[in-house]
């Protein structure tokens, strides 16, 4: 015979309240409907799985070794249903998001189908905020740095750490890869030019992304976080970590408890927890 999970229910049910009546209202069925459940069960167990004591239903040996077995199940069912029940808070939403292109790249992509997977109601519009357009047009921001002005939500999500790295045929490379454009007057930018000598720096660049394969390609020494560098073929550290930039997440007044926004929040963290930023993190 086939067991059906509304019979199991309604044992669960009968168990918690102690009587068929109390265990209806719970359902939200008749009684006639929980007995009718039970009955199932007990032909399937060819077996009594209550009894009745003191004006309760008490579960038998073989109601007891059943309800051992439904524990997990019962968790696992009401926390679907809690999935549910935010699934329909979000509804149809489309959050836009701005970070910087290495969050957008190296964090956020890989983990969107974190995001596909668990809030299926959830849209993201992932927009690049690198200068002056940082911050406009978006429900949620990651930022480096604190934010000095009043929002709703700013709350430190995790730390980028960054190291020099050299090519690995030829860790003693005297050459350096600088930044240009508005990564110049970055922090990256700023410590290169303060750390590399001028006359070494033989090629720069406006993107963090191309620093890795230019190194590899034996162009010289960079300065790189320590997620992307020890995941990068033919480059090696050769310092310590020498600059730390905090990744803030930002969200306006009025929208940071909104489910959307919440649902988008909790995937950020799961993002940035998958990439393990620091060098104290497990690989």
């Amino acid at each position: 015979m086939k067991i059906r999970w509304d019979d199991l229910e309604a044992l669960l049910e009968v168990w918690r309240a102690g009587t068929q009546e109390r265990a209806a209202q719970a359902l939200g069925v008749d009684q006639a409907t929980v007995s009718r459940r039970i009955t199932r069960l007990e032909q399937a167990a060819n077996a009594k799985l209550f009894v009745r004591r003191g004006g309760r239903l008490v579960p038998t040996a073989a109601g007891q070794m059943v309800l051992s077995r439904l524990g997990g199940v019962d968790e696992a069912i009401g926390a679907a249903r809690s999935a549910l029940a935010a699934a329909a808070a979000i509804g149809d939403a489309t959050v836009r998001l701005g970070a910087s292109s290495l969050i957008l790249e190296r964090v956020l992509v890989p983990g969107i189908g974190f995001l596909i997977r668990r809030y299926p109601g959830v849209r993201v519009d992932l927009l690049c905020s690198d200068g002056a357009a940082a911050g406009q047009g978006v429900d949620v921001e990651l930022r480096f740095g604190r934010p000095k002005e009043a929002t709703g939500l700013a709350r430190h999500i995790g730390t980028i750490t960054y190291r020099v790295y050299a090519p690995s045929i030829d860790p003693e490379a005297p050459g350096w890869i600088g930044f240009a454009g508005e990564f110049e007057t970055a922090p990256e930018g700023l410590w290169v030019a303060e750390n590399a000598p001028r006359a070494r720096v033989l090629a720069r660049v406006e993107s963090i992304q191309a620093v890795a394969p230019a190194i590899a390609r034996g162009a010289g020494r960079g300065l790189l976080p320590v997620f992307i560098g020890r995941r990068e073929n033919g480059i090696i550290p050769v310092s310590d970590v020498v600059l730390s930039r905090d990744v803030w997440i930002v969200a306006s007044e009025g929208l940071q408890e909104t489910p959307p926004i919440m649902a988008t929040r909790r995937w950020i963290e799961d993002a940035f927890a998958a990439v393990h930023l620091t060098e104290t993190r497990p690989e």
